[in-house]
């Protein structure tokens, strides 16, 4: 009996985001957020739970606690340069593939870091890597959110001038 349908379908153009350059974002009613204190902005979120929306504990504990203690010693210190590197993945037992291709990319690509080549005269290649704390994520998510107000608030706007019982509603 002869197949019915396209017998040539159209394969999708991807399989979906990739996972290093995603966030991961909980319900904003869910059990997972409430366990962080909330939207409240004055419940203070320490490390852990900013990093958990890069790296999710819940789903990747290893590449969250590296994350966390790579931050955090930056953090501390301001910068690290390669030999901090190394001395950081020998005394956490890291291994160099996963700082180098999983976690630093990723925390660079959304901003919460920022990768710089060390600056030494009359070098040019082979100059080493300087990792240092970087806004660049704030200034992302506040971007995507003040876009949001305005769109939310224009549309609230034209609703009102074109329908004034809504006005008396609100």
């Amino acid at each position: 009996m002869a197949r019915k349908g396209n017998p040539n379908p159209k394969r999708p153009s991807s399989g979906g985001i990739p996972s290093d350059e995603s966030l991961w974002v909980p319900s904003h009613q869910g059990k997972d957020l409430k366990a962080k204190g909330g939207l409240d902005k004055t419940v203070f979120w320490d490390l852990k739970d900013v990093v958990d929306f890069a790296f999710p504990q819940k789903y990747q504990p290893t590449y969250h606690t590296v994350a966390c203690s790579l931050v955090d010693l930056i953090l501390k210190k301001g910068c690290l340069g390669k030999k901090d590197l190394s001395k950081f993945m020998k005394e956490n037992s890291i291994s160099k593939s996963t700082l180098e291709n999983k976690v630093i990319p990723k925390l660079v690509r959304l901003g919460l870091l920022k990768r710089e080549r060390e600056f030494k005269a009359g070098l040019g290649a082979g100059r080493g890597l300087v990792l240092s704390e970087s806004l660049t994520f704030t200034t992302y998510l506040e971007r995507i959110g003040f876009a949001w107000n305005m769109l939310v608030s224009t549309a609230r706007k034209k609703k009102q001038e074109s329908n004034p019982e809504v006005q008396l509603r609100l």
